[in-house]
């Protein structure tokens, strides 16, 4: 591995390969998946993700991957340094039903942000939906992540609904 890889040092965006993660390759996002559920909750999500969040995760999405799932995976010089997964879903009959492709997770490490990788893989992900005749997307977003929307209302993103949220003692 390249140490200028973990010496700051950003690859020009060029650089950056996106592929599809296959099962053998999923496992590779571990430590993007962790710091996106982290960076989220320090941005106020409340949800707790178990110890265990990544292996339930892999595990539910594994058999799924290339059927109902896709997850892009963004690499410098091999390493993962950034991930997208995407799904999709039915709308239930009373919203019109239709395939929707629904962003599930969207991450890119703090070292790549800005070059455009975040673009890359929501393009990827839009692209690939487009080819699946799916004219529905949709994500959320921490409301407390100001960049993460600012990003989604760049690329046409809209809002539509507010989840709110309420623990209960």
């Amino acid at each position: 591995m390249n140490p200028n890889l973990t010496a700051g040092h950003v690859p020009p965006a060029d650089t950056i390969q996106l592929r599809i993660a296959d099962a053998a390759s999923l496992a590779s996002v571990q430590p993007l998946w962790n710091a996106l559920y982290m960076h989220q909750t320090a941005h106020g999500m409340v949800v707790s993700i178990p110890a265990n969040g990544f292996a339930l995760w892999h595990d539910g999405l594994r058999p799924l991957l290339g059927r109902f799932v896709t997850v892009w995976i963004a690499e410098a010089e091999g390493r993962p340094v950034g991930f997208l997964c995407g799904r999709e879903r039915v709308l239930p009959g009373y919203f019109g039903g239709g395939s929707v492709g629904f962003i599930s997770d969207v991450f890119v490490s703090e070292a790549h942000r800005g070059c455009g990788i975040g673009r890359r893989l929501m393009a990827a992900a839009k692209d690939s939906y487009r080819a699946k005749n799916i004219k529905r997307l949709e994500l959320q977003v921490v409301a407390g992540n100001p960049d993460a929307r600012r990003l989604y209302l760049e690329l046409g993103w809209r809002d539509e609904l507010i989840q709110m949220v309420q623990q209960i003692e």
